[in-house]
């Protein structure tokens, strides 16, 4: 997300740059109107872009995952009772589906930035051919 609002930065002052150095022509709305379309899709095409690869990331994390060992490791020197070993692996199992759940919302957080930017890139995009069609 930071990646996208460090991006949208950038858009904003090269486009504010192209509209100064425009000192000839008379800057008009429509003129501000394209650069914000054009901005707007750009911002929209790279957050799908962005949530589509987080999206593939992610849906390989649920189906390989890698389980990171968080607890205290069985010290082997020690004996250890019964019900040591099941607290133990039953944190195992914990930690495990824990990490499956965080991966699966991952997945739903990436394709709802996906399914946000979508119809946000088509409609800015449709704007622009549909005026660009008008000026022809």
């Amino acid at each position: 997300m930071v990646i996208v609002i460090m991006v949208f930065v950038i858009l904003l002052i090269v486009g504010l740059a192209f509209i100064i150095s425009m000192n000839e022509e008379v800057l008009t709305m429509s003129k501000l109107r394209n650069v914000y379309l054009y901005l707007v899709s750009f911002v929209a095409l790279m957050m799908i872009l962005i949530g589509l690869i987080f999206t593939v990331q992610n849906i390989t994390d649920v189906l390989f995952p890698t389980n990171y060992n968080y607890a205290m490791p069985i010290d082997k020197t020690q004996v250890q009772t019964a019900e040591e070993k099941r607290a133990y692996e039953e944190s195992q199992k914990i930690n495990e589906k824990n990490q499956r759940t965080d991966s699966q919302k991952n997945v739903a957080k990436s394709i709802a930035v996906v399914l946000v930017a979508l119809p946000t890139f088509a409609y800015h995009w449709r704007k622009i051919e549909k005026e660009k069609k008008e000026q022809v």
